[in-house]
């Protein structure tokens, strides 16, 4: 998502992934703190000088304003905990972003790297950003 939001970090693929999915009114899911991660890389943003208060706050209002169901179930909180042990996934609020995606049935788009070297074999609902 960051990479939708963030000038700084903004790419055509995020922007693109993006706006598809709000023009097909495709269903966007996450868990239930990652409006506080974003917020949170924002602060960070804000703190270093990359952005304005301005800006900051502009890009948390869009996010905020995103229709994105946020789930949080048991079986969310387990099956994070096994995707972290069977990948070796070190944070498990890595590991809870993809146990949402499988438990939904949703798709799970990231440009992290090292997550995607962590999967052996990747799993099927898993994409890199770009591909």
């Amino acid at each position: 998502m960051m990479k939708y939001l963030c000038p700084d970090e903004q790419t055509p693929e995020a922007i693109a992934l993006i706006t598809n999915a709000l023009t097909q009114q495709t269903r966007l899911v996450a868990p239930c703190f990652a409006w506080a991660e974003v917020g949170s890389v924002l602060r960070k943003k804000l703190r270093i000088n990359l952005l304005t208060f301005a800006e900051a706050d502009q890009l948390y209002t869009a996010y905020i304003s995103l229709p994105i169901n946020y789930i949080d179930t048991e079986i969310l909180r387990f099956d994070a905990w096994q995707l972290a042990e069977q990948y070796g996934i070190p944070t498990l609020y890595d590991a809870v972003f993809l146990a949402c995606a499988k438990i939904e049935s949703a798709n799970f788009w990231t440009a992290d790297e090292a997550m995607l070297n962590l999967f052996s074999p990747r799993p099927a609902y898993v994409y890199k950003l770009g591909d």
